[in-house]
């Protein structure tokens, strides 16, 4: 049987199509960008494995060309990780012609368990193919679906690189599993609808400064004053993956907007992430500073929490450090120490540490150290003091410094409510219960202390750069404010002490629940038009053997069309052919079975039977393989999408699988091996059944034994050696006959031993 190999991927599986190829331009295509429920269930963790370099970009930027034709168009699927090849939306008039399917065929099961969501990855891109081939031509959608094309059906869809183009342009974050999709509002905003286990929640850009407090209690910096500060920028990768760059003291010191610039003098300056992003590879850091101005810097050796203070050497204009959270972080301490960050010697740094609360000494670290308002020295493993002395941001002291832009809050508001501090301080304690973003949603967090003292400071710009990986079902899970208030992406803070002054300022960059005037959560209906309509329209499909993504596909596809009743007609009868689809996948498996038709293709029967038993290695493979990916697309809550064409290959699969398997319970005879020894009896002693068995050297070792007898009756009237024939009948009445040996004494036997 011919295979074809799949990729193995390390990540959780996105079931996703990366890439395909068109002619001479390559367009990026998912099987749609609605937002499929695909929820990953994967432990949240403070960083994930990276398959491709951190700096791994799209080699191009451009549009393709306006009039594209594709023919004998051959599908490629990749993983996930594969970063794409083109950022150029689709041609505006694209015909592709005689593509071929070669991700799968009937044959081209996956070879190992391990390897059934590649083959759903495979099969996705089949779906996508046959999207792509279809004569597309322009539409005049509405922005909240500005590159979607029109099929044969009339149907509006709007491809995955829309998703990452359009979370570009309004700041978001794509969605990793077709989870979520962005729309243009009918205020001329763009909002994030993510839906999860049928709920849907309305997200849109989050740019917000704050400050600590002067001693009236208003912010002490402004918001401008923070950006002067704090440049965040960010590149949104697609299917959920992000590059981050974030540029402290950009003007190479500390410098408030109309006043003049200041060195840095033991500044600290760290970034802290929600737990819906993920940090993928490496941290780069990039330092650059002034040329003509040297600076103090205290260096520490292994062991000493002593600093030894001279002015830095061989003064580098641009300087380069990364670590990476896995590997080059001390799991107790937090310290980041290695040869690209080291910790001592470092005459660019002093004390990096990384802490995530996965461990709750890690979670004490961070809480002290970013939210707790007070000087703090010592690290929370040991009681040993933090290299380079104080770590702290006193976050939770922050007040909101714009004046618009913060969902369910205003200005002066306290930025943080400090959930985190309460639960770790058994509940004691002041949290700030009127305070917008809770702190217990930040899970990891970066911080660094800059060189120089307040006679010789230093004039350099810190750029931190690193990619991560976000889940839109983690998003929606963050813990809300005092007000139904929730930020997911990062917040960069800088908290220093130097003449006589302190800056104290915070910048949070990302998404924020998106909340009407008094406070309550908006949902998609309040600001994307036709959604009621499209409602209205799902409950005419047959949803129950659908999977939430499908479902989710569908009333996306609504939305799309909802002008254009023929179109919203034709979605709803491929809903339903695609129930009946995955009616007869689940029944390929016994899954629904009302009056027992497909009993015996139950995996727990036919793993039972002799037919898949005794069948061979490669066919129960088969078989294996075939029905983990039934399970997968079948199950309710994360089945990724798969159009009907899909899913009636995957039932041919399943049930070509199952009839292969033709395994035979062996016989008896066919896998005992009785082997014949020799016995010595008295001349004239009448053979009987016992005898036949001692004359069995390895009867111990056989199975399923009935009986030993003689084959004939063996004549031991006279002394000498015999051969008879041992039988050896087992409980399926199957039988050996073996050869044995009879040694029978005579008279002189006796007298000898006499």
């Amino acid at each position: 049987m011919k295979q074809l190999k799949f990729l193995e991927t390390k990540r959780t599986p996105r079931y996703s199509l990366r890439k395909f190829s068109v002619g001479v331009a390559s367009v990026l295509l998912g099987v749609t960008i609605f937002g499929i429920n695909f929820t990953n269930h994967s432990v949240k963790a403070a960083t994930i494995e990276s398959v491709k370099t951190s700096n791994s970009s799209p080699e191009t930027q451009g549009s393709a060309s306006n009039n594209a034709t594709a023919n004998n168009s051959t599908e490629a699927a990749t993983t996930p990780q594969s970063s794409p090849e083109t950022q150029g939306s689709a041609s505006n008039n694209a015909t592709a012609n005689n593509s071929t399917e070669a991700a799968t065929t009937s044959q081209s099961l996956p070879k190992t368990q391990g390897s059934a969501h590649t083959y759903i990855r495979s099969l996705a891109a089949r779906s996508a193919a046959r999207l792509a081939a279809t004569n597309f031509m322009v539409t005049s959608g509405s922005d909240r679906n500005a590159a979607g094309t029109v099929d044969q059906n009339n149907i509006n869809t709007q491809l995955a690189k829309e998703n990452q183009e359009l979370a570009n342009k309004a700041n978001l974050t794509s969605s990793d599993n077709y989870s979520s999709n962005i729309y243009k509002g009918t205020d001329g905003n763009y909002y994030k609808i993510v839906t999860i286990y049928g709920q849907d929640y309305v997200y849109r850009a989050a740019d917000i400064q704050a400050s600590g407090a002067d001693f009236k209690g208003d912010p002490k910096q402004t918001a401008e004053d923070t950006k002067n500060n704090i440049n965040i920028s960010k590149e949104d990768l697609g299917n959920g993956k992000t590059r981050w760059k974030v540029v402290f003291f950009p003007n190479k010191g500390l410098q408030n907007v109309g006043s003049k610039l200041s060195g840095l003098s033991s500044a600290k300056f760290g970034i802290a992430l929600t737990s819906d992003y993920q940090i993928v590879g490496n941290v780069d850091m990039k330092v650059i500073s002034n040329p003509n101005q040297t600076f103090e810097s205290y260096t520490f050796e292994p062991g000493s929490t002593s600093a030894t203070e001279f002015p830095i050497q061989n003064l580098k204009t641009e300087k380069d450090f990364s670590f990476n959270p896995k590997t080059d972080v001390d799991p107790n301490t937090g310290l980041i120490n290695s040869e690209t960050m080291p910790a001592y010697n470092n005459q660019y740094l002093q004390g990096p540490y990384y802490f995530t609360t996965a461990t709750d000494v890690g979670a004490k670290n961070l809480w002290q150290t970013y939210f707790k308002d007070a000087d703090e020295r010592k690290n929370a493993y040991d009681g040993s003091p933090y290299l380079g002395g104080n770590h702290d941001f006193h976050f939770n002291t922050f007040k909101i410094a714009n004046e618009t832009g913060v969902d369910g809050a205003k200005y002066k508001d306290p930025i943080i409510y400090d959930k985190l501090g309460y639960r770790l301080n058994s509940k004691n304690g002041v949290a700030n219960s009127n305070g917008v973003y809770s702190s217990d949603n930040f899970n990891q967090a970066m911080s660094f202390k800059s060189q120089g003292v307040t006679s010789n400071a230093q004039f350099s710009s810190y750029v931190i750069s690193f990619t991560t990986q976000h889940t839109d079902s983690h998003e929606v899970e963050l813990t809300t404010g005092s007000k139904n208030q929730q930020f997911s992406g990062i917040a960069a803070n800088i908290y220093s002490y130097q003449n006589w002054y302190y800056s104290m300022m915070s910048s949070l960059y990302g998404e924020q629940r998106a909340l009407d005037p008094a406070g309550a959560p908006k949902t998609p209906k309040d600001v994307i038009s036709g959604w009621v309509d499209a409602t209205r329209a799902l409950d005419e499909i047959k949803k129950d053997y659908l999977n939430n993504a499908q479902i989710n596909v569908l009333r996306n596809k609504i939305l799309n069309n909802i002008t254009d009743s023929d179109a919203v007609n034709n979605i709803i009868k491929e809903g339903n052919s695609l129930n009946d689809a995955m009616k007869n996948l689940g029944n390929s498996i016994g899954q629904y079975d009302p009056d027992g038709s497909f009993a015996d293709h139950k995996e727990d029967t036919t793993k039972k039977s002799d037919r898949y038993k005794y069948a061979s290695p490669d066919k129960k493979a088969a078989y294996d393989n075939a029905t983990e990916v039934t399970k997968a697309l079948i199950n309710k809550d994360t089945g990724t999408y798969a159009d009907q064409a899909t899913v009636e290959q995957l039932t041919k699969d399943e049930n070509d699988a199952w009839n292969e398997l033709n395994g035979v319970k062996p016989k008896d005879n066919e896998v005992n091996s009785p082997v014949g020894g020799t016995i010595t009896i008295e001349k004239g002693h009448a053979l009987d059944s016992t005898d036949a068995a001692n004359a069995i050297t390895n009867k111990d070792s056989l199975t399923n034994v009935k009986s030993y007898s003689w084959s004939g009756t063996p004549d031991t009237s006279k002394p000498g050696s015999i051969s008879p024939k041992v039988i050896v009948t087992y409980n399926d009445d199957s039988a050996d006959e073996v050869p044995v040996t009879v040694k029978i004494k005579g008279d002189a036997d006796k007298y000898k031993r006499l």
